[in-house]
């Protein structure tokens, strides 16, 4: 029973019919105080206060009632339907790209009974183009809260942020990616107070299944975003007591303000950006030392730059301490447990780091960095039926991402060429085609995206495609590493050897991983290729 009355109240918050009633309440209220010094003044007769204050007690029900049948949106009042009827989709496995030639980033085979909602990045509405990384971290936050839901699959940040600044419109978006939802809104901050507009979208209807202003103060931002996951939630008729709870994860704005910097710069991916990040989550530290999620943010910069860039003993070890701290603080935040099994892979504690991974997992599953990471961690272990196993599971967690499938098919190629293998190769060709029509210049996509080609045979294609991304990242760590795992799974060997070499000379390049890398295994009684292995750092790190 408890749930029909969770889902009872819920709907009453989503038609406002308790805002409205308090409203009314509190104003009825004032009119009969003032009616009853008002009224003898005016000589009155003493009934007439009585009639005030029955009409104030008979415009109660009407008012309600009102409140539960009309909506006043965007567009004007309209009629409130229950969410049951409001929110109709096509059956799991009938999507609209099937219809309209969209990308069809939900695969038509797919049995995923999860409804798919696309969170485009909120616009900066502030004073400042500069605070762009607000409105930014704010998207990241709702889709974080919501990616925690069973019921949805959140379209991953990579592909969403793909459209950031776009002229597409709302229902062009939702075919190219066939998607059933559609979150937008708008940010705007001014001093210490701060005004959110979403909206969701039925794009097929074109139709406003729910939207709403938050009008609040900075120190309120962790409870709004709480909000509006739930208000979708309430809107979409999921299972309210399964959407998780927000907790400010700090008390300082201007640690969480530092934070969110932190965040935007750590997603660029470069060494300049991870060192911006670096200095903007020890910011963040400063501010509040006890802001668990900023020394999370902090160990896994260290960690990226530990893996492609720096892999030092002084890097491994900040890693190291941010991440133990993240922990000490936060005991029971994935996020945490998560930041402390990347740290501990690169330092090639890998019995530890399965431990925080499968904590982290715990406590979240389904999360899909947990579970990527985990899958790395496994493949540099050398244990490739498990990192299989593990990319698979985070490609089924995030199906519009394309890493975690083609890192699959590595391992997958290690163990077996059977027609597993081959339906692999064929999920991750359409995955990385689907990536590069949405950017063809997306280097990410080209750097993975050229061995697999190779793999499923297409080699003049697949060399095409890494000479593409050498053109356009010569001097980049990962296409320097990827294109010679290209070239050298081609027979490529002499263009392989001298790419590689240019890498190693880069540093950062841990000796484990490219031990177990099947791509070099046309090289490993090659003198040069001997020399550069006994050249990389291993990631071993005693204590």
């Amino acid at each position: 029973m408890a749930a029909p009355i969770v889902r009872f109240w819920q709907e009453l918050k989503r038609r406002k019919v308790i805002r409205v009633a308090v409203a009314y309440a509190l104003i009825a209220w004032i009119v009969v105080e003032v009616a009853s010094v008002l009224l003898p003044t005016l000589l009155l007769p003493d009934w007439s206060l009585r009639l005030v204050t029955v009409l104030a007690l008979l415009g109660f029900p009407i008012a309600v009632v009102l409140a539960w049948v009309f909506e006043i949106t965007p567009g004007g009042v309209t009629v409130d339907e229950p969410a049951s009827t409001a929110v109709t989709f096509p059956p799991a496995g009938s999507h609209q790209g099937e219809k309209t030639g969209g990308l069809g980033i939900l695969p038509s085979a797919r049995e995923d009974k999860r409804r798919s909602i696309l969170v485009l990045p909120f616009v900066n509405l502030s004073d400042e183009e500069g605070q762009a990384y607000f409105s930014d971290g704010i998207t990241d936050e709702i889709m974080a809260l919501l990616s925690r839901q069973p019921e949805l699959w959140v379209i991953s940040r990579t592909t969403s942020f793909t459209f950031k600044g776009s002229s597409l419109d709302v229902k062009t978006i939702a075919q190219k990616l066939n998607v059933e939802m559609v979150l937008e809104g708008s940010v705007r901050r001014a001093g210490d107070k701060v005004r959110i507009i979403a909206q969701l979208i039925d794009p097929v209807r074109d139709a406003h299944l729910w939207s709403d202003r938050f009008d609040r103060e900075l120190t309120d931002i962790f409870a709004v975003q709480g909000e509006i996951a739930r208000s979708i939630v309430d809107a979409l008729q999921l299972d309210p007591l399964s959407c998780p709870e927000t907790v400010a994860s700090t008390e300082v704005i201007e640690a969480y303000d530092y934070y969110l910097r932190g965040r935007q710069y750590f997603y660029a991916l470069t060494e300049t950006s991870l060192n911006f990040a670096r200095q903007m989550f020890q910011q963040a530290i400063d501010k509040d030392p006890h802001f668990a999620r900023a020394h999370a943010g902090l160990a896994n910069t260290e960690s990226i730059v530990a893996q492609w860039f720096d892999h030092s003993p002084a890097i491994l070890e900040a890693a190291d301490r941010a991440s133990l701290r993240a922990l000490e603080l936060a005991p029971d935040l994935a996020e945490a447990h998560s930041a402390r099994g990347y740290a501990l892979t690169l330092r090639g504690d890998f019995t530890g780091a399965a431990e925080e991974f499968e904590r982290a997992l715990q406590l979240e599953p389904g999360n899909y960095e947990a579970l990527y990471l985990f899958g790395r961690s496994r493949y540099a272990e050398g244990m490739m039926a498990e990192a299989a196993g593990l990319f698979g599971q985070a490609h089924d967690a995030q199906p519009d991402e394309f890493q975690a499938v083609i890192l699959r098919e590595a391992a997958l190629r290690t163990l077996e060429t059977g027609s597993e293998y081959q339906e692999v190769v064929r999920q991750a060709i359409q995955a990385v085609r689907r990536r590069l029509e949405l950017n063809p210049d997306d280097q990410r996509a080209l750097n993975l995206g050229c061995g697999i080609l190779i793999s499923a045979g297409q080699v003049e294609e697949g060399l095409a495609m890494a000479r593409k991304l050498l053109l356009l990242a010569p001097n980049d760590t990962s296409a320097l590493y990827n294109t010679a795992c290209a070239f050298a799974h081609a027979g490529k060997n002499d263009e392989a050897l001298d790419l590689l070499e240019r890498r190693v000379a880069m540093g950062g390049l841990y000796r484990e991983w490219v031990e177990k890398d099947p791509d070099f295994d046309n090289l490993r009684k090659n003198p040069r290729f001997e020399a550069l292995l006994e050249r990389m750092s291993s990631p071993r790190v005693q204590g």
